[in-house]
């Protein structure tokens, strides 16, 4: 180390480790890390306690500060080996691979060439492609680490061709946790010979992978990427359009798009799928996403002209609303009189018979409130929404990104929730529920149509599920929606410009525009009256054919023996969106539901229930193993983006999951992994850190 390094290395000593000096520790050595030219690419100093406390920091020199700072450079790629020179320069040379520079610098004193990564946890961090070919000599610590090391070492070396020998440390009488400078303390008159006449492992086989296959944490779906190309031209080109700029997850688009339909074109559409088999067309969607994912902004897209022409009709109606508050003060005016004078007419104790018929004669002239649409909600009570439906306008539907309107909050029991899904369950059957109030208005049961749109996230429907889903699919709720739990974009939504011009959704709207200005179907009674729409031949006998292929898998050993509720609804369903589809593409006009409809539904239905599959399937797990599928989950991104299969404990701590980031939650889940051979924990080495089995990685 010549002058000038030594005079740096001290500064920062004084600097960084005053504290470290003043307790006792003592400077052993500064390891330099070189570019495989003459430059130093960073250093590493080491202090050391007698008690065997350390402290080892790396340094480097910030050219923008012209200052050594802590901390690594950051490297175009990986870091690089340790004495790279040293390992060119000696390029006939075998090459020892130890864990730690201290090590290194032993062998070199010995007149060996050697290298290393670092610890025993940073094979994969560096680039070892300098050792291409090379003859290569691994002397690992004796310690379940450095078997660690050994097996990571030998995946990388092996792959870049390197003729790969090993020590037998087995054989060199070591106590646990032993390495190179341990032994050569023992051996203090070792030479250069002495190593290389050390004995070798004959079979690298036992360092090779270990880890058998892992057993299943889930049942294996495998995700199907959305038939969105099924889609006709006029919704799918919108999609696309709204995707492109939102970058959200094709399928919340989708459903954003699709619930706009419903919402548009319930009010007018039953189909009729046999002569005793007709019904609503709406449609529930459930989206399962984490806030943030553009579900907000999707719907506003696509309901843009729903909310334009509700605003329309309030405005049109205002002159009428002022009519009826004018002519209900005046009636009510009357009838309060009418009350009064029965009133003192009783204190007189005279006859009030013909007062007591006018009463009644009030009551059947009393104005009735002008009819204005309201169909979009964002966020009401099951009980004000019946009441809509029931006095305000048949068909409604709700629109939100936040789960809570649905799956409530912890003041939700049995009963309410029984009470709030079947609701929900008599809407989409498109029967309202009568009421009976002693303390405010009561309404009678009516046709109405509901549909919904709603995004909830993982942590609220586990919630949900885990105290009321058994009630859920009981009823009946779940079996009627529409489910996708869609990959998250977050992460890779880079910042697009909006359109100018919005040419395939302004397209969209238009549509829903000119459906919405057809006059409602209500009869002089306020009773919504659909028009019927039959299956055309061609596709009533394609609809058969999935009803068919759908209910034969329902048995014991069928791919939907496991979802039969909800199975059991989507030919419903497929006629449903069938529908939507033929009234929507024709701009209204269809009278009939063509194959092609049929066809595009059924794509799509059988879609949701391999979704409805994946979703029960990872809901219906414990909590222990929900997190522990979470946690891989993370883990395998993390291995991945990183290219290894260790991810230190601490690393988990910091930005692991948010529910595991404590040692006692990470030890629990990681061993319900390792029940299933899928990853395991190391607590014997500092740090400690998990290991994932390779399998899954791959």
């Amino acid at each position: 180390m010549n002058n000038n390094l030594t005079e740096i290395v001290n500064t920062l000593i004084d600097k960084y480790a005053k504290n470290e000096l003043n307790n006792g520790l003592k400077y052993i050595a500064t390891h330099v890390y070189d570019d495989g030219l003459n430059n130093i690419s960073y250093i590493r100093i080491r202090l050391k306690h007698p008690d065997s406390e350390k402290w080892i920091r790396p340094f480097h020199l910030d050219s923008a500060k012209n200052q050594w700072v802590q901390g690594e450079p950051k490297f175009n790629g990986k870091k690089v080996l340790y004495h790279l020179k040293a390992l060119k320069n000696n390029s006939e040379s075998p090459v020892w691979i130890v864990e730690g520079e201290q090590k290194v610098d032993a062998l070199e004193k010995l007149g060996l060439t050697a290298t290393t990564s670092g610890g025993s946890s940073t094979a994969r961090t560096v680039n070892w492609e300098p050792l291409r070919n090379r003859k290569i000599i691994i002397w690992r610590d004796y310690d379940d680490a450095g078997i660690k090391y050994t097996k990571d070492l030998l995946e990388i070396l092996e792959s870049l061709d390197c003729c790969i020998e090993c020590i037998d440390v087995d054989a060199l009488n070591l106590q646990s946790g032993d390495d190179i400078i341990d032994w050569l303390e023992k051996n203090h008159t070792a030479t250069k010979q002495t190593l290389i006449d050390l004995p070798l492992i004959k079979d690298l086989s036992i360092y090779k992978n270990n880890w058998s296959e892992p057993l299943p944490l889930t049942a294996v779906i495998k995700r199907e990427p959305y038939p969105l190309d099924s889609l006709p031209i006029i919704i799918r080109d919108a999609i696309k359009e709204v995707q492109s700029y939102t970058k959200a997850p094709v399928p919340l688009v989708t459903a954003s798009a699709i619930s706009a339909i419903s919402l548009a074109c319930q009010t007018y559409i039953d189909v009729k799928r046999d002569n005793k088999l007709n019904g609503p067309t709406s449609l529930f969607f459930i989206t399962i996403a984490d806030s943030g994912e553009r579900k907000s902004t999707c719907d506003n897209l696509f309901t843009k002209s729903i909310y334009e022409y509700e605003k329309k009709q309030h405005q049109n109606a205002k002159p009428l609303i002022k009519d009826y508050q004018a002519k209900l003060n005046a009636w009510q005016a009357k009838y309060n009189g009418v009350k009064n004078t029965i009133k003192k007419l009783t204190e007189q104790g005279e006859n009030t018979q013909l007062q007591e018929d006018e009463l009644i004669n009030l009551e059947h002239i009393k104005p009735e409130s002008p009819i204005v649409p309201k169909i979009i909600y964002n966020d009401v009570t099951p009980e004000a929404l019946n009441h809509n439906l029931a006095t305000v306008w048949p068909s409604a539907g709700i629109v939100s990104s936040e789960g809570g309107v649905i799956f409530g909050g912890h003041g939700m029991n049995k009963d309410s929730v029984m009470r709030n899904l079947a609701t929900y369950n008599q809407g989409w059957d498109g029967k309202g529920i009568s009421t009976d109030r002693r303390t405010s208005e009561s309404f009678g049961q009516k046709e109405v149509r509901l549909s919904m749109a709603i995004q909830v996230q993982e942590a609220t429907l586990r919630e949900f599920i885990s105290r009321f889903g058994s009630l859920a699919r009981g009823i009946g709720y779940f079996a009627r929606v529409l489910f996708s739990w869609p990959e998250s974009t977050q992460g890779t939504r880079l910042f697009t410009e909006a359109p100018d011009i919005w040419t395939d959704l302004e397209r969209f709207n238009k549509q829903i525009s000119e459906i919405l200005n057809q006059p409602a179907p209500i009869d002089n009674n306020g009773i919504l009256t659909p028009k019927i729409m039959e299956l055309a031949p061609e596709a009533k006998s394609a609809w058969i054919k999935a009803h068919d292929d759908i209910e034969i898998q329902l048995h014991k050993s069928g791919e939907l023996s496991d979802i039969k509720d909800v199975a059991s609804k989507a030919a419903d369903n497929i006629a449903r969106l069938a529908a939507l589809i033929s009234y929507f593409e024709s701009n209204g006009n269809s009278n009939k539901v063509a194959l092609s409809a049929i066809n595009t539904a059924t794509s799509i239905i059988l879609w949701h229930l391999n979704e409805s599959k994946y979703f029960f399937n990872e809901l219906s797990l414990s909590p222990e193993l929900a997190n522990a599928n979470h946690l891989e989950k993370w883990l395998i991104h993390y291995c991945k983006e990183n290219n290894t299969n260790i991810v230190k404990s601490s690393i988990v701590m910091q930005y692991g999951p948010q529910n595991l980031r404590k040692s006692a939650a990470i030890t629990a889940t990681v061993n319900e992994l390792q029940k299933l051979n899928r990853a395991n924990l190391n607590k014997s080495d500092k740090p400690n850190y998990i290991e994932i089995n390779p399998y899954l990685l791959n």
